[in-house]
């Protein structure tokens, strides 16, 4: 069941942030490392409430009463980006290949649509999390750009920033 966040779902949200940073299979799909992990609960449910405030989207997929996804959309700030925003989203692996993803994103195509205001939804993805490229693709999402060796792993491997974006006219 997809609904709106509440500041109550902070700590479940930053467990699925840990969750995708420290695991071995996901940890990559992340610009954070695993030396950065999200722990601040008070500053997440600081970024819950201000979502709502400017007219932002947050929201969280449960299952069994247990938040086990979640998807924000922050509008752009400046005048002459604010046709646009930029969306982030996390999945527990346990819930992964199950469709979440697909619908929280269809659930803010469809909540975008009724903004009026908001024409491009973008997002950036690591080049190694194929998965969420697959889904982006299939969706509609074209790649506009992408940040070379932007992100440098511990181990000295380098990921690609892919630059995505949905147009909604």
């Amino acid at each position: 069941m997809i609904r709106l966040a509440k500041e109550f779902d902070a700590e479940a949200i930053i467990g699925i942030r840990k969750e995708i940073i420290l695991s071995k299979t996901t940890s990559k799909f992340f610009v954070s490392s695993p030396n950065e992990i999200p722990s601040n609960v008070n500053k997440e449910r600081e970024k819950i409430r201000k979502s709502f405030e400017k007219s932002n989207l947050y929201i969280v997929f449960e299952v069994e009463g247990n938040v086990v996804g979640f998807l924000v959309f922050n509008r752009y700030e400046h005048e002459r980006l604010k046709h646009a925003g930029s969306l982030g989203m996390g999945i527990r692996e346990e819930y992964t290949n199950q469709g979440i993803g697909t619908k929280l994103i269809e659930f803010l195509f469809s909540w975008a649509k009724k903004q009026k205001s908001i024409e491009k939804i973008c997002l950036g993805v690591v080049s190694v999390n194929e998965r969420a490229i697959k889904v982006y693709r299939r969706l509609g999402f074209v790649e506009e750009g992408r940040q070379k060796n932007q992100i440098k792993y511990e181990d000295g491997s380098y990921g690609d920033d892919i630059l995505m974006a949905y147009y909604l006219n």
